[in-house]
């Protein structure tokens, strides 16, 4: 039997495994901070043994530091398996506090055990080919990461005088796989030519989407940070070249095409998705309240996932008191945009449980389609 994580986003420790099946393995820590909770690896040389995995560091996790009321990442969580990274399947697991414990049998050679799907670089990759060769699409790159990956900024749609100008960003947090596949299924429908909804949408709107804003830390396996140690999605007040350059880049572009809409996808550690808007900003308007309530309502008509007036976790920021340091807030201040914040799920969403895949890339995929609709419900109104 041999485990391995030597691959793109590839994250484990290993700290012992016996020919009884017994595995214990611990996560491991972004380079340069201490975040535990991404792990992706593969088994192979061990079809038809049954397997235990302790994940004995597992009370270390803590995706969301600093984040008061958010639910303990382990708890009615179910660890993901695959034999061809397509098909996914959840294992019966069981967390005590401290460790976290996986079991399974597997039928194959090779098997791969993930926090969430990944989303592969060759996936990212043919996803910005599929954008690029459209009519409607376009590619900048913004500049270079401190490991020296491409930093990407799709277009998609004209830039005539008057189109409403809408963002759409995700994987500040590289664990949160979930965006990826979310804004997958965004583009996806946003380059189909016979949608009526996406054809009325691209003659008002243009899209400039970062499909992976922390590449870096994505192919490294991290869980929050990015090769420097910054969390992204803390850096929007002063980021800099040294230390958060892709906040720093995207920011400037922001400012060079102005922004009417944006939209940051992320995930998290609850049983529903849930998603706020301008929040408590010291500016908030009455206008981009209104828009927010109806953004909110055409997303919950359009998917089945989505419901009106989750809380945010932990009762949320005093009035006039959001951090701005976090993407949406600040866009929000900044632009008196309509800044869209997305969580996502890592689990099974408690209304309408699936045992044997729980949350999966197809309805994250599905989110992301829904989402084109709520955009064209409101999209007159954006910038006004």
């Amino acid at each position: 039997m041999r485990i391995s994580s030597n691959f793109d986003a590839g994250s484990i420790d290993v700290v012992s495994s016996d020919k009884s099946g017994n595995i214990v393995l611990n996560l491991r820590p972004d380079a340069a901070a201490e975040f535990y909770q991404w792990f992706y690896f593969r088994i192979t040389g061990a079809r038809g043994q049954a397997l235990r995995m302790t994940f004995a560091n597992a009370h270390l996790s803590n995706a969301a530091k600093g984040l008061v009321g958010m639910p303990d990442p382990w708890a009615e969580y179910r660890v993901m398996a695959s034999y061809d990274l397509e098909n996914w399947f959840r294992l019966e697991t069981q967390f005590d506090g401290t460790q976290l414990e996986a079991t399974v049998t597997p039928i194959a050679d090779s098997i791969y055990l993930a926090n969430f799907a990944p989303f592969s670089l060759e996936r990212h990759r043919l996803l910005v080919g599929r954008a690029v060769l459209s009519p409607y699409g376009g590619l900048e790159i913004l500049g270079q990461t401190p490991d020296g990956n491409d930093l990407e900024l799709l277009r998609i749609g004209e830039t005539e005088a008057g189109r409403k100008v809408c963002w759409v960003i995700t994987r500040q947090h590289p664990a949160e796989t979930q965006g990826s596949w979310c804004v997958e299924g965004l583009i996806d429908r946003l380059l189909d030519r016979q949608d009526k909804i996406v054809a009325r949408l691209l003659e008002r709107a243009v899209f400039y989407v970062v499909p992976n804003m922390n590449p870096d830390g994505s192919s490294r396996g991290h869980t929050r940070t990015n090769a420097r140690g910054a969390n992204l999605n803390r850096e929007w007040i002063s980021p800099n070249m040294e230390f958060s350059p892709e906040t720093f880049l995207v920011k400037r572009a922001m400012e060079r095409f102005g922004v009417d809409f944006c939209l940051d996808v992320h995930a998290w550690a609850g049983t529903h998705n849930y998603a706020v808007g301008p929040y408590n900003t010291p500016s908030v308007t009455p206008r981009q309240t209104e828009l927010w309530q109806r953004y909110e309502a055409a997303l919950a008509k359009a998917n089945p996932y989505f419901y009106v007036g989750w809380p945010y976790p932990g009762g949320g920021p005093a009035p006039g008191a959001a951090d701005l340091s976090m993407s949406w807030n600040y866009l929000s201040e900044k632009f008196g945009a309509l800044a869209v914040l997305y969580e996502l799920m890592y689990k099974d969403d408690a209304t309408k449980p699936d045992r044997v895949q729980g949350w999966t890339p197809a309805k994250c995929k599905q989110f992301g389609h829904s989402t084109v609709t709520a955009i064209e419900a409101i999209v007159d109104d954006l910038g006004t």
